[in-house]
């Protein structure tokens, strides 16, 4: 009867179809209730568009939704939500006053065909994968435009099937299919439950219409859940009158929707929807200076200030020269890129700074890029080539190349500049250590302020530090420490956040080494992060314009004492891994495995895929199993995250090279933890990649 009403909105819909014969504008994917792209209850088979990203709040009695939705590749969409369960406590009062429960879980889903004139997009997707289970379901559903209209249809199994109104057609194929457990132990919580996917004797049919009115900021929805909320997490089931829900979604501004919606035939919902897009920048005016113009008259070499020459380099082309080199045909610059992640754009203000201090008898100009000292890359350009590329005297359909990089050659000529000694430098920046979703608190938190100095000793050997002041920390709450059946590694955090409000963050020695083309090397020593100090060392072997590259670290520490200054408590441990990158060939996505022995002493691996955008946004996701336990880890099962970093001139007016991040990681615990440390490699020679080598190719 239910599916029958669906079927008659649709046939009173439709005639109005042929009223928007002519209709072009396609039918913008919202959220639904759980913060995915759907209908209100019910997801679809649609997209967001490609690095989209939301946070979406929904209210509907008794739960509370808060996700965020994030697009990372465009078959791919994937959420992490939080749902507070208004009439349920969290734990005994002691422990969580009168915080409601807090549930969370992570959903997935993955176009498994693209629409197409005659076929719709067809998706399957996984909800509360590796949380509680508390919202489990599995689905394949099938969204396709009618004009103004979207239209989907679906099965579903688990929570979002509990309507049962079919058989499952798999239990039929074999008897896995037909049993499905529920999460009852808390160290189940965080496992992928394999064994429940798709299983249960009973499914359910689910679909409906989205759709767009000629009001372009509306949209309409009618949909048929295949939930009847007679089994609901923590016994709460709720009253349905009706599986017909209706709903609208308003799109108040670009950046924000509004949702409504009657669920369930006796329920309002309320939603709001922020969303942005990753590869879009945020700040795109920015206030360089203008690059060098050429200068027309002839140049006495013999006249040229040095001086000027390395301060324009450093202002103009962000480029912070540590010597300068003239030879009878060649300039020669060594320094290290600061300002302009477009290394394009910082060849060609390069070039422009060099030809102004050069005559015609300089015919290329190289520059070798340094990072910590170690020369990372060589970059030639031909004054021939960068004058006709400036002047636009090439043939268009063939625009030549200006750089050529490679592995850095013999430095040729006699030095003309070098920057004078300065050895001593310091930083001021905010910190931010937080935890979400306890039972202490739902947000957990603690402001730094971290002061830093770093002592440049020689050219790859320095000394560098940095104290940390307690600014604001509300971490006293934190009482709940999770069993561990591992050594703390890790959950002594509310020990180390609270017990005093001035600490050493790290105290370090490091020294770094280039022995051959391809091989990087660093050493060190000290206080190498809030927790722990000690030695250790790394190695990295990178062929320049290499999709691939292969490393190994190795570190012997001790775990400091809570008041982070220079004693040390009983517990330490070796632990190390070798390390194995490579960037795919497609949408600028790098895997990352690290396979090693972790700080709790248990081994196992790390993998990391994420991906880069055009404007340098990354967004990425790692998971660690190691051979602890799901038993002896406790809650969560196995650690795993997601991120998202962030060039920081994408908030910014002005160009820089340094980096900001976020990231989400559901719990600590003690298993798969691995060292903070304050330099690696691969991040140090990224200039040597293959996408990083490619992006300058003109």
């Amino acid at each position: 009867m239910q599916l029958y009403k669906v079927c008659l909105a649709a046939g009173l819909l439709l005639p109005s179809f042929w009223a928007y014969a002519g209709w072009t504008d396609p039918v913008t994917p919202s959220r639904n209730d759980f913060g995915a792209i759907g209908l209100i209850q019910m997801p679809s088979a649609r997209m967001a568009p490609d690095g989209d990203v939301s946070f979406n709040y929904t209210r509907i009695d008794p739960y509370i939704f808060g996700t965020v939705n994030l697009q990372p590749l465009p078959w791919l969409n994937a959420s992490i939500r939080y749902v507070n369960i208004t009439n349920r406590a969290y734990g005994p009062a002691s422990l969580s006053g009168n915080q409601h429960y807090k549930d969370k879980g992570v959903d997935v889903k993955f176009r498994l065909w693209k629409e197409g004139y005659y076929t719709p997009d067809i998706a399957l997707g996984l909800r509360d994968l590796g949380g509680t289970g508390l919202f489990s379901s599995e689905f394949i559903n099938a969204t396709k435009r009618v004009g103004p209209f979207d239209i989907t249809l679906g099965m579903a199994w688990g929570y979002m099937g509990s309507a049962g109104d079919i058989s499952n057609p798999l239990c039929h194929e074999s008897d896995r299919f037909c049993t499905r457990s529920s999460v009852n132990n808390i160290d189940d919580t965080g496992n992928f439950s394999f064994s429940n996917f798709f299983s249960g004797k009973k499914a359910a049919i689910f679909g409906g219409i989205e759709y767009q009115t000629p009001w372009q900021p509306l949209t309409l929805k009618v949909e048929l859940d295949g939930n009847n909320y007679q089994h609901e997490p923590k016994n709460n089931n709720q009253p349905q009158s009706s599986r017909i829900n209706y709903g609208l979604n308003f799109r108040a501004t670009p950046y924000m929707n509004l949702q409504l919606a009657y669920e369930r035939g006796n329920t309002l919902s309320f939603g709001v929807t922020l969303h942005t897009n990753l590869t879009k920048d945020v700040v795109a005016l920015k206030h360089d200076p203008a690059p060098e113009p050429l200068k027309t008259a002839a140049i006495n070499p013999a006249e040229t200030d040095w001086d000027k020459v390395a301060k324009e380099l450093s202002n103009n082309a962000g480029l912070n020269p540590k010597s300068i080199y003239k030879s009878k045909h060649g300039l020669t610059v060594v320094g290290q890129q600061t300002k302009y992640r477009d290394r394009r754009k910082a060849d060609e203000r390069t070039a422009a700074i060099a030809y102004n201090a050069t005559n015609e008898r300089t015919r290329q100009f190289r520059v070798i890029e340094q990072n910590q000292g170690q020369d990372i890359t060589e970059t030639r350009i031909s004054r021939e080539r960068f004058k006709k590329i400036h002047d636009h005297d090439y043939d268009f359909n063939k625009r030549p190349e200006l750089a050529y990089v490679g592995n850095t050659e013999p430095i040729q000529g006699k030095q003309v500049w070098h920057q004078s000694y300065k050895p001593l430098s310091f930083s001021l920046n905010p910190g931010l250590n937080q935890s979400i979703g306890g039972p202490d608190g739902f947000y957990l938190y603690q402001v730094i302020l971290k002061g830093g100095a770093k002592l440049q000793l020689t050219n790859n050997f320095s000394l560098s530090g940095s104290i940390s002041a307690n600014m604001f920390n509300n971490f006293n709450k934190f009482k709940y420490d999770a069993p561990s059946k591992l050594p703390r590694v890790r959950t002594y955090i509310r020990e180390y956040l609270t017990t005093s409000k001035f600490g050493v963050n790290d105290l370090q020695a490091t020294w770094f080494g280039h022995p051959t083309t391809n091989l990087y090397t660093e050493v060190y020593g000290g206080y190498l992060e809030y927790m722990y100090g000690g030695i250790g060392g790394e190695m990295l072997y990178r062929p320049l314009g290499s999709r691939w590259a292969i490393g190994a670290n190795v570190n012997a520490v001790k775990q400091r004492n809570f008041d982070e200054r220079f004693g040390f408590r009983d517990y330490h441990t070796v632990t190390g891994h070798l390390n194995i990158y490579y960037q795919m060939p497609w949408d600028g996505i790098t895997a990352e495995l690290d396979i090693g022995r972790y700080l709790a002493k248990d081994k196992g691996a790390t993998l990391t895929v994420s991906r880069e955008f055009s404007n340098g946004f990354i967004m990425g996701a790692y998971a660690t199993l190691t051979n602890v336990s799901s038993e002896d880890y406790g809650e969560g099962s196995f650690t795993k995250g997601v991120y998202i970093s962030f060039p920081l001139d994408q908030i910014t007016t002005t160009s820089t090279v340094e980096r900001g991040s976020v990231g989400w990681t559901p719990l600590t615990r003690d298993g798969g933890q691995k060292l903070i440390r304050k330099y690696h490699l691969y991040d140090v020679t990224e200039q040597r990649g293959f996408n990083e080598v490619q992006a300058r190719d003109y």
